[in-house]
């Protein structure tokens, strides 16, 4: 049944895309996307990669842990109180009914962004900024999780595309951002005295 506050709109290509990919009916992928689409997934994935930026970078990893949890929250944050509401588009899993295969079932609330993706992207874009070798697993990570979220059902591919773009601005600008203000709390170089010859 569909929210009243909540409307069926679609471009043709997302359909037959969502149906392509939904409607695989592999047991071994349909598995994969139930997994890479849960919670636990997320979490270990996020975990897995702060620690290892604390690993490579140390001490200098303080600042990009930091500016992935913000990413994280500013992006969920947002989403969920204004981007959803504002688009208030139906999920595929309410709009087409039967003709979806749900295999990990989402609340009947907007279906774009998807924050799946959108927090994956901004988490990945702040690990590839603070050490791009770790985009090597950072991306594939974020794609597997926006891409499950069509497989299990419940996303338009339109709405993980906006997500993920929607996430990778959001890591984007906090990292600017805070690198910005370090920058300008942090104590001037002290300057080199000149010697003349």
């Amino acid at each position: 049944m569909a929210d009243a506050g909540l409307s069926d709109w679609r471009w043709s290509w997302d359909e037959a895309l969502f149906h392509a990919v939904n409607g695989l009916g592999l047991g071994w992928l349909d598995s994969v996307f139930v997994a890479a689409s849960s919670r636990e997934f997320g979490a270990v994935a996020l975990v897995g990669l702060l620690l290892a930026l604390v690993a490579r970078l140390r001490r200098a990893a303080l600042l990009p842990v930091l500016q992935a949890v913000l990413a994280l929250a500013v992006s969920d944050g947002v989403g969920a109180r204004l981007l959803k509401p504002a688009f208030a588009r139906l999920r595929p899993s309410y709009a087409l009914g039967e003709a979806a295969r749900v295999l990990s079932p989402a609340a009947n609330v907007g279906s774009l962004p998807s924050l799946h993706a959108a927090n994956a992207f901004a988490i990945a874009t702040v690990v590839v900024l603070a050490w791009p070798r770790a985009g090597l697993v950072a991306v594939p990570v974020a794609l597997l999780i926006a891409v499950s979220r069509v497989g299990v059902g419940v996303h338009w591919p339109s709405d993980v595309m906006a997500g993920g773009l929607y996430g990778a601005a959001v890591g984007v600008g906090v990292v600017l951002a805070s690198r910005a203000l370090v920058s300008r709390r942090a104590p001037p170089a002290p300057s080199t005295p000149r010697r003349d010859p």
